[in-house]
């Protein structure tokens, strides 16, 4: 299904004042603006790093008390070191944390541990903290990782290892017992730092140094802006906020880094670093390279922070070796999964889950992007041990599920657990991958409520004309650069082309195929070159058709990449998911009565679905007239509860559920959460449809269960108080893109 995003008009007076702002910019870039959200206080900002206002890197709560723990290190004369992590994100991080450290502390920095990939999981480790305490070592500054490793910082400590944590993935709800973490998701959802990603965090940890002790001596901050761009775009974080602003600087400083061994990437893969292609394409994929053929990434941290050229160009002509190998090993893997695929029935399946035991671990995630995309559902590659008994697992979702959520339904069954919504890494026990396979159809059924899976739909930006593709319309595109999550690139659509000259090629290194041909614009003759990757001559058709299109830019010349065609006969086009939402969320009373209100602030994905799935059904616009529910506290509320069903037992009366959930502000799973806890107890509660009898008894005692149900109930409350506030504080056009997933 094609769907154009929006037939809403770019107002005139905006499109005049991002030109004002922006002379090269045209009504294209004011309409992508307007769709995207990006307002009129927002443009100057979102278009021009320099008019955008930093954020203060002591806005992360626990930021002082990391600096107040440095200071004692110095002051002590006690040995640090650095631990990172092994894909391009953690080993940017790692140098980041190195150079810009190491100018502080000197011969203190007694060195940095990084994983092997291919023998390790990621995070600290038992290990690793064993190694460092034989260096002396009683300091610990991570990065990009640490912050579900409770046992390895306990750990830490019985060796006389203190941790400072520096991560961006899902917190864990237990208390860490880090000196200090430091993490983006401890800031409400909308908070300028919240995207960021690993490397990003370790930047504003430097700068909270240098801002700490400005006296010292160092390089320039702004240095290690080009690693940071690095990092930032192959974590694939969403680029607004602080992360757009620190990978436009970084893509800024990165076009003419003075590093050796960024410039003999640069010159491997032919790229000028000016472009985030530049990094999505080639230096990210080939310091990912390293990770996934030889384990061991410590060379590509010299390689970043080396002076000597031709060192730099020694370690660079081996990445791009491990890169080779990667392509090969990835083509292997591919062609086999996609035949274990064809044994499956998807008809049932919800989630793709696959096992091999030759299969080479550090690829497993990037085939399963491909399964995602190719088949439309989440897929799950892992790597068996018949010897040990385990697997080594690599999850995706493609964006389509929170994966990671998912997966932590099932947590009892990992050894090994961690990483985004859309991207997981764990191992378990080779037994368990069937109860896992189960559970996760199971979870996936209930909460999309179809076995099939829905093909997501293919969206449009902009409707142009054949002779509007060229270089004008690609420079003004540019503006919106950089492109990624939450700002992807734009999606051309071009009605009535033809199809002429096309020529069939084979990728260098790869059994990549792809077709070069001219698109034709029959009554006028207009042609213009275009490229079709994965497919065939035999693909292109002989009729007349529609063809989705991004503009590419390669050695100066402008091509169209070819997303998708279509015959025009057969081709139509719906308007996306919920055409209008009118925010009133700051001034609920000013709402209009005319729409479908929503009054109530959501809770949960599920339910702010239903509102935008209604409104598309009725026709009608959505209209947020809600404001911030105000916070709840988890104890009280339960207490209150237990009130509630006491009172309800000793007065033989029914409870009325909804209404008690209303009242309380409970969404289901909280509710379900302290009925567990009311069983241990020993509590008796009947439902009866809507009504609820409630038995107490005359003296109930706690079990052994009591505890732990009690945490799960308090451990729900935060997580919808934590989803309540995304819903009440998220932009517009978050909210939009939620909707449309």
């Amino acid at each position: 299904m094609w769907q154009q995003l929006t037939t809403e008009v770019a107002p005139a007076d905006f499109v005049a004042q991002v030109r004002a702002l922006y002379p090269q910019a045209g009504a294209s870039t004011a309409q992508l603006l307007w769709q995207r959200g990006i307002r009129r206080e927002e443009v100057a900002a979102f278009l021009d790093w320099q008019a955008y206002c930093p954020t203060s890197p002591f806005e992360f709560p626990e930021m002082s008390v990391a600096m107040a723990r440095l200071q004692q290190a110095r002051q002590q004369q006690e040995k640090i070191a650095i631990w990172g992590d092994f894909d391009a994100d953690g080993v940017t991080a790692t140098a980041v944390l190195w150079e810009g450290l190491y100018h502080f502390f000197g011969q203190q920095l007694a060195g940095y541990y990084i994983p092997n990939r291919l023998q390790e999981s990621h995070g600290l480790s038992a290990k690793g903290l064993q190694q460092l305490k034989q260096q002396g070592v009683s300091l610990v500054i991570t990065c990009d990782t640490g912050c579900t490793n409770h046992a390895e910082i306990a750990f830490a400590r019985t060796l006389g290892i203190e941790v400072i944590v520096t991560d961006h993935h899902t917190l864990a709800l237990k208390p860490l017992g880090a000196v200090a973490l430091i993490n983006p998701r401890q800031l409400p959802p909308e908070h300028p730092l919240r995207p960021l990603s690993g490397v990003a965090v370790a930047y504003k940890f430097v700068e909270a140094v240098y801002e700490t002790w400005p006296q010292h001596p160092a390089v320039p901050l702004e240095s290690l802006l080009d690693l940071v761009a690095i990092g930032l775009i192959t974590d694939l974080v969403e680029l607004r906020a602080e992360a757009r602003y620190l990978a436009q600087r970084g893509l800024e400083v990165l076009a003419k880094t003075p590093r050796p061994g960024l410039n003999a990437l640069l010159a491997t893969c032919r790229r000028q670093g000016n472009r985030v292609t530049d990094i999505s394409f080639g230096i990210g994929p080939r310091i990912n390279a390293v990770s996934r053929v030889a384990g061991n990434v410590k060379p590509l941290i010299e390689l970043l922070t080396t002076l000597d050229p031709q060192h730099a160009q020694n370690i660079a002509n081996a990445v791009e070796q491990a890169n080779n190998s990667r392509r090969q090993l990835q083509g292997a893997i591919a062609t086999e999964a996609h035949k274990k695929v064809a044994q499956l029935d998807l008809s049932t399946a919800r989630v793709i889950v696959l096992t091999d035991e030759n299969w080479s671990a550090g690829i497993l995630g990037i085939v399963a992007n491909e399964l995602v995309t190719t088949y439309g559902r989440p897929a799950i590659l892992l790597r068996t041990d018949p010897q040990t008994g385990m697997a080594t697992g690599s999850a995706r979702s493609g964006g389509t599920v929170d994966l990671y959520e998912a997966l932590r339904t099932q947590q009892h069954l990992f050894v090994h657990f961690g990483g985004h919504p859309y991207a997981v890494g764990f191992s378990l026990k080779t037994a368990d991958i069937p109860a896992l396979t189960a559970a996760l159809n199971d979870y996936l059924l209930h909460q999309q409520g179809t076995a099939t899976a829905i093909a997501q739909p293919l969206t449009i930006d902009l409707e142009v004309p054949l002779s509007a593709l060229g270089m004008p319309l690609f420079k003004e595109l540019q503006l919106l650069e950089p492109f990624g999550l939450g700002n992807p690139q734009p999606r051309l659509f071009v009605r009535g082309v033809a199809i002429q000259n096309p020529k069939e090629y084979r990728a260098k290194h790869q059994s990549l195929v792809y077709t070069r041909f001219d698109l034709v614009e029959p009554q006028t003759a207009v042609r213009f070159p275009a490229v079709w990757w994965r497919h065939r001559v035999s693909d292109c058709p002989a009729t007349t058709c529609d063809v989705v299109l991004e503009l590419e830019e390669w050695n100066g010349r402008i091509t169209a990449n070819l997303v998708a065609l279509r015959p025009s006969a057969a081709n139509t086009i719906t308007p996306a998911p919920v055409e209008l939402i009118y925010d009133f969320r700051d001034r609920p009373e000013a709402a209009p009565q005319t729409g479908l209100r929503v009054e109530t602030c959501p809770t949960s994905a599920a339910a702010w679905k239903h509102w935008v799935d209604c409104a598309q059904a009725q026709q009608q616009p959505l209209i947020l007239a809600y404001t911030a529910p105000a916070e709840l506290d988890p104890l009280s509320l339960w207490q209150t509860l237990v009130t509630r069903f006491k009172v309800a037992s000793q007065q033989q009366g029914p409870l009325e559920r909804s209404h008690l959930l209303a009242e309380l502000e409970l969404d289901e799973a909280c509710f379900r959460s302290a009925l567990a806890v009311f069983n241990t107890l020993g509590v008796e509660v009947h439902e009866q449809g809507e009504v609820l009898v409630c038995r107490w008894p005359q003296h109930p005692h706690p079990s052994p269960d009591t505890a732990p149900a009690l945490e799960a109930f308090l451990a729900a409350i935060a997580e919808q108080q934590f989803r309540r506030r995304y819903f009440a504080q998220a932009p517009l056009q978050c909210l939009q893109r939620y909707g449309r997933g």
